[in-house]
C-alpha cells in the first residue's frame, strides 16, 4: 500500500521495490507475478480460484511461493488455497505488512524476507509468516488492526517463530513427492455468518431461508450453545437440506455441545459442531463444500474431516 494525496492508504504495485530488497540478499531465484492488486478488503472467492489456478499452473517449476497480501481478508485467503491445493509438496506462504513498504520502521521487509527465505525450506503447508509468527494458514486468524503481530493461532501449535533465525515445530508437515497433489478450486458463496445476541428471534432468522443462502454459520454463546427459540430455525434449515454450522464466539472458545441441554438440543434439530476451527477455516470450508456437493449427508460427513490440518477431530 502507499499513502495518496488525502493520506489514506491504497493499493500500488511496483516490482522495483520487490526487487530491490532482494536483490541485496542471496536467498534464492525469484519470478515476480502479479495476480490482482487490490485492496484486500474487496478479495472474492473468485480472485482465490485465479490464485490457486496460477499456482497450479507454475506447481512444477518452483520449490516454493510466497503471496503478498494485505491482512484484513489474509486468513481467509490461506484457508481458501488450503482446500484449493490439498496434498502439497512444497510451501505457499502467505505474508503482508501493517506498515506500507515506504514507512520509517515498516514490518514490509522483513516480513518478505522472511517469507521467501522460509519458502526456501523443507515444508508442505499453506502458511502465513506474520512478524514472529508462522502459522498454518487455516489456523490463523486476525486479532489486531494495529500490532505488528497481527495474527494468532488459538486453537493450534505454531509452525515456527522468527527470532535470530526461523525455528520450525514439530507440527510442520515435511516435503513428500510421493504425495499426489488434489486439485479443487471450486467455491459457492451463498453463504452468511451471523452471531447470535439475546433478543434475536428465529422469525429473524428465517428470514435467511427465504434467500438463496446454500450455508449458514452461527457463532453462538459459550462452547456452542443456541437460545431454545431458535431451534426451529435449525429444524427449518435441515428440512431444506441447508446445512447451519455452530462456531463459538469466544475467541479461544471450541464447540462442545454436548456438554449443556441448549447445545444437545441444537445437534438433535441437526446443526453442525465446527469443534475448534475458526470462523474463516469454516466459512471458507463451507464455500469450498458447497462447490463439491449440495447432499447434506455429504456436507456433513465432509465438514467434520480434517482435510489441510484445518481442524483437530
Amino acid at each position: 500500500m502507499k499513502k495518496n494525496k488525502h493520506g489514506a492508504l491504497i493499493p500500488f504495485h511496483d516490482r522495483r521495490v520487490i526487487n530491490d530488497l532482494l536483490a541485496k540478499n542471496n536467498i534464492a531465484k525469484i519470478d515476480i507475478e502479479k495476480i490482482v492488486n487490490i485492496d484486500s478488503t474487496n478479495i472474492q472467492p473468485a480472485i482465490w480460484v485465479k490464485l490457486a489456478n496460477r499456482i497450479k499452473e507454475k506447481y512444477d517449476h518452483y520449490d516454493g511461493f510466497v503471496v503478498t497480501h494485505g491482512t484484513d481478508t489474509m486468513a481467509y485467503s490461506a484457508c481458501a488455497i488450503s482446500f484449493a491445493l490439498r496434498n502439497l509438496n512444497k510451501p505457499i506462504v502467505f505474508t503482508g505488512s501493517q506498515k506500507p513498504v515506504y514507512d520509517i520502521a515498516s514490518d514490509a521487509i522483513n516480513n518478505l524476507l522472511n517469507a521467501v527465505v522460509l519458502a526456501t525450506y523443507d515444508i508442505a503447508e499453506v502458511c502465513i509468516l506474520f512478524g514472529r509468527k508462522i502459522i498454518r494458514g487455516n489456523r490463523a486468524t486476525k486479532i489486531s488492526e494495529s500490532s505488528l503481530d497481527a495474527f494468532d493461532s488459538p486453537h493450534s501449535e505454531l509452525l515456527g517463530e522468527i527470532a535470530m533465525d526461523i525455528s520450525l515445530s514439530g507440527n510442520c508437515r515435511k516435503r513428500d513427492k510421493k504425495e499426489k497433489l488434489i486439485f479443487l478450486p471450486r467455491f459457492d458463496n451463498k453463504v452468511i455468518v451471523t452471531q447470535l445476541f439475546p433478543g434475536l428471534t428465529a422469525q429473524l432468522l428465517n428470514y435467511l431461508l427465504e434467500f438463496t443462502f446454500k450455508g449458514i454459520v452461527l457463532e453462538a454463546f459459550g462452547p456452542g450453545n443456541v437460545p431454545d427459540r431458535l431451534i426451529s430455525f435449525i429444524s427449518g434449515a435441515r428440512q431444506r437440506n441447508i446445512p447451519v454450522i455452530i462456531l463459538s464466539q469466544c475467541h479461544l472458545g471450541i464447540t462442545k455441545m454436548d456438554l449443556y441441554e441448549v447445545g444437545k438440543n441444537a445437534l438433535t434439530a441437526g446443526a453442525i459442531p465446527a469443534n475448534d476451527m475458526t470462523v474463516e477455516a469454516a466459512v471458507t470450508k463451507l464455500m469450498w463444500i458447497l462447490a463439491q456437493t449440495n447432499d447434506l449427508t455429504k456436507i456433513r460427513k465432509t465438514f467434520n474431516t480434517d482435510l489441510a490440518g484445518e481442524v483437530t477431530i
